[in-house]
């Protein structure tokens, strides 16, 4: 599994957004500004974002994105597999979700453990999650 840079600036802008007061937008430059990334390539990200419900845009002078989601609600799978889709550490294990599949395959055995401990940490760790760690690492 390779973590795209597609994958890792969305975790990024999603992390702005929650960091964010609630009532604000933030435009596209703003974003890319703060995140250090093109305008371009911020809105490919935003646009896939939105296309999944996890953000919403608003149009206007005005305008700019804001979560759609509670922070509590969004982990970080969620905008892996909104940027790459099905995460997968190997091309066999594309689509397998129980061991039972593998049959006395040991090598894809030990691999689908990793990939299954990999989706694991991804689903539990929520946006809120994420920041509640951050604090107690900083303190």
């Amino acid at each position: 599994m390779k973590l795209t840079q597609e994958s890792e600036y969305a975790i990024k802008i999603v992390l702005y957004l929650v960091k964010m007061d609630e009532a604000k937008l933030a435009n596209a430059r703003e974003i890319s500004d703060a995140e250090k990334l093109s305008v371009k390539f911020a809105l490919k990200i935003l646009r896939r974002l939105c296309k999944v419900k996890i953000i919403e845009s608003f149009r206007g002078i005005k305008g700019g994105y804001k979560l759609k989601k509670s922070p509590s609600k969004i982990n970080i799978k969620d905008i892996v597999e909104a940027m790459q889709g099905e995460l997968y550490i190997s091309p066999s294990l594309k689509g397998v979700r129980r061991k039972d599949k593998l049959t006395d395959d040991i090598v894809n055995e030990f691999l689908f453990d990793i990939q299954d401990e990999i989706r694991n940490r991804f689903t539990t760790t929520t946006f809120e999650k994420l920041i509640s760690n951050s604090e107690i690492v900083k303190s």
